[in-house]
C-alpha cells in the first residue's frame, strides 16, 4: 500500500430530477435510431456496396471515389506451329494448287497422299498438256515465312512422269491443328522449266529462297542446264518474287519451239487416190533461236508425199520421213503448207509431226517444253 496520500476527485453533483428524465428519454431516442439503422448496414454489407449515406446536411463533400481500373487484357493466342514432318505431310490429305497451264498437270485440290504419292489415274489424250503420272511430295523445309512468330513448312511437290512439273508450295497448322495450305512459292511455268529438290530454304527475314533451271534433264539427256537462285517473300495473302533475277541467263543449247496444226482432209477419189494439204505452223517462244528446224513426219499406212512443193527430204526414220524447213523469226511464228495423197480404198489413221531445231554448233537443241513440239493431225476424208 502506498504511503502517498490519495488524490481524490471532486464529485459530480447529481442532476435534479427534471434532467434525468431528459436523459432518459435522449438515450431512449438514441437506442431506437441505432435499432432502425442496424437492418439497413447489415443488408448494404450483405449487398457489396451501394451508395454511401448521404452526409448531413452542412457536412464538407466527401472526397471523389478513385476510379477502379478495368481489369488487364486478356493477351493474344501465340499462332500455331505449322512446322509438319516430313512423314505427317506425306500420308496427309493436302489441298494441291492448281499446276501451271504450259506444262504437266495433275490433280489439284484435295489429295490424299500415302507414303509421299499419289498415284494419278490415267486420262485420255489430246491437244492439250498432258497428265503426268504421280504426284510426289520431293522435300521439305521450314521457316517463319509469315513472320508470325510461328514456323511454317516449305515443300516441294512433283507432277512426274520422266520428268515433269513443279511447285514449291508453303503449308501452316490452323487453330484447330489442321493442315491447311498457303500458295505456291514458284512453279516450273515460263523460263523455269526445273526446281533443284531440296533446293528451297527460308531466311531469318522469311524470304524463301529456291534454285531455279530453264531445262529438265530426263533419262540419258545431257543438255547443259542454267541455273539461278531467285527468293520469294509472303506479301498480301501471296507470295512474290522478291531477289534475284527477272529472266533466265541465255543458254545456246536450250530453245523453246512449237508446232501446231488442224486436219489432214483428203479430197474426193482421182486416178485411184484422196488429195489433200496440211497446214503446219512453227513458233518459237523463248531461248535460243534456231538456225533451222527439221520436221519429222510419221504418216499411217498409205499416205505419202505428192505434189512438187516438198523440200528435200532428209534421212529416213523408220516409216517416216524429215523435211528441214526456214525457222520461225524470234518469238514469232512460220506456216509451211504439205501435200499428201493416199489409195481412195484406205480411211482413217493419222499422221504425227514432231520439230526440231538446230543451229551451227548444236546439232539438236534441247526443247524447254517437251511436250508441244510434238503434235497429231486426224486424216479425215470428204466426197
Amino acid at each position: 500500500m502506498s504511503d502517498e496520500p490519495t488524490l481524490r476527485l471532486p464529485a459530480v453533483p447529481e442532476p435534479p430530477d427534471g434532467h434525468r428524465r431528459a436523459w432518459r428519454i435522449a438515450g431512449l431516442a438514441a437506442l431506437l435510431t441505432l435499432v432502425l439503422l442496424l437492418p439497413i448496414g447489415m443488408y448494404l454489407v450483405l449487398r457489396g456496396g451501394g451508395e454511401p449515406p448521404a452526409a448531413p446536411a452542412g457536412s464538407p463533400p466527401s472526397p471523389p471515389a478513385a476510379p477502379t481500373s478495368p481489369p488487364p487484357s486478356s493477351a493474344p493466342a501465340p499462332a500455331p506451329d505449322g512446322r509438319i514432318s516430313l512423314t505427317t505431310l506425306a500420308n496427309s490429305t493436302l489441298t494441291v494448287p492448281p499446276w501451271p497451264a504450259d506444262n504437266l498437270r495433275g490433280p489439284s485440290g484435295r489429295v490424299r497422299f500415302h507414303d509421299g504419292v499419289f498415284a494419278v489415274p490415267p486420262a485420255g489424250t489430246g491437244r492439250e498438256p498432258p497428265s503426268c503420272g504421280r504426284l510426289v511430295i520431293l522435300s521439305v523445309a521450314y521457316g517463319d515465312v509469315d513472320r508470325d512468330g510461328a514456323g511454317e513448312t516449305v515443300a516441294g511437290i512433283g507432277c512426274l512422269i520422266e520428268g515433269g512439273s513443279k511447285q514449291i508450295v508453303a503449308f501452316d497448322r490452323n487453330t484447330a491443328g489442321r493442315i491447311v495450305t498457303m500458295g505456291p512459292v514458284v512453279a516450273t511455268t515460263g523460263e523455269i522449266r526445273d526446281i533443284r529438290d531440296g533446293s528451297a530454304s527460308v531466311g531469318d527475314d522469311g524470304v524463301v529462297t529456291v534454285r531455279l533451271g530453264d531445262y529438265q534433264v530426263c533419262c540419258d539427256d545431257r543438255t547443259p542446264q542454267a541455273w539461278q537462285t531467285r527468293g520469294y517473300g509472303w506479301h498480301d495473302g501471296r507470295f512474290v518474287q522478291v531477289s534475284g533475277a527477272a529472266r533466265m541467263p541465255a543458254n545456246r543449247y536450250v530453245t523453246e519451239t512449237s508446232v501446231s496444226t488442224g486436219d489432214l482432209v483428203l479430197g474426193p477419189a482421182v486416178a485411184g487416190y484422196r488429195y489433200g494439204t496440211l497446214t503446219v505452223t512453227v513458233r518459237h517462244g523463248w531461248g535460243t533461236l534456231p538456225q533451222r528446224v527439221v520436221v519429222e513426219f510419221h504418216p499411217s499406212a498409205g499416205l505419202e508425199r505428192a505434189g512438187t512443193a516438198w523440200p528435200s527430204p532428209g534421212p529416213a526414220t523408220g516409216p517416216g520421213f524429215t523435211v528441214t524447213v526456214d525457222p520461225p523469226p524470234a518469238h514469232g511464228a512460220v506456216t509451211r503448207t504439205f501435200t499428201f495423197r493416199r489409195p481412195a480404198a484406205i480411211t482413217g489413221g493419222s499422221l504425227d509431226l514432231e520439230v526440231a531445231g538446230s543451229t551451227a554448233a548444236v546439232a539438236r537443241l534441247g526443247e524447254a517444253t517437251v511436250w508441244n513440239n510434238s503434235v497429231t493431225a486426224s486424216i479425215r476424208t470428204v466426197d
